[in-house]
């Protein structure tokens, strides 16, 4: 009889896994994760990061008015994770400048960390599910085998 008994995670996906167990656990302790758009916040819900936490940049209001409706949300932390490109580079920067002058400081280290963990492979957000996907078939398990704690 053979068990099938999966190797340990490779570092990339192993980073990512770590990454993302931090972003998920900074949602369950109410940080707001800022995103650019419906396909990221999908993505993440995909990750399993809680959903009520992930809101929307492009959402038909100024940068100045998304960063006031996140200072009145009294969040414990704002985590900014825009895509990797020059586009949602440049929106981390505005966005983290415009937090600290409303007094809260946006967290831009997970950002960092999701793209140091897949290699440049990812330019947006809403790429984490498939280069994660392929990462993992790539280890010996699916997916949800990793998300579930198979670290």
């Amino acid at each position: 009889m053979d068990l099938w008994v999966p190797m340990p995670a490779p570092e990339p996906l192993d980073r990512f896994l770590r990454a993302l167990s931090d972003l998920r656990e900074a949602a369950q302790e109410e940080a707001i994760i800022l995103v650019e758009g419906d396909r990221d916040r999908s993505a993440l819900r995909r990750l399993g990061v809680e959903s009520r936490s992930i809101l929307l940049v492009h959402q038909g209001l100024t940068l100045p008015e998304v960063v006031e409706k996140v200072v009145r949300l009294s969040p414990r932390r704002v985590i900014l994770l825009t895509d990797w490109d020059a586009k949602g580079g440049r929106l981390a920067e505005r966005l983290a400048a415009l937090f600290q002058d409303g007094r809260l400081e946006a967290d831009i280290s997970l950002r960092r960390r999701l793209a140091l963990s897949v290699l440049g492979e990812v330019r947006c957000v809403e790429d984490l599910v498939p280069w994660a996907e392929r990462a993992s078939e790539e280890a010996g398990a699916p997916l949800d085998h990793w998300l579930s704690g198979g670290l």
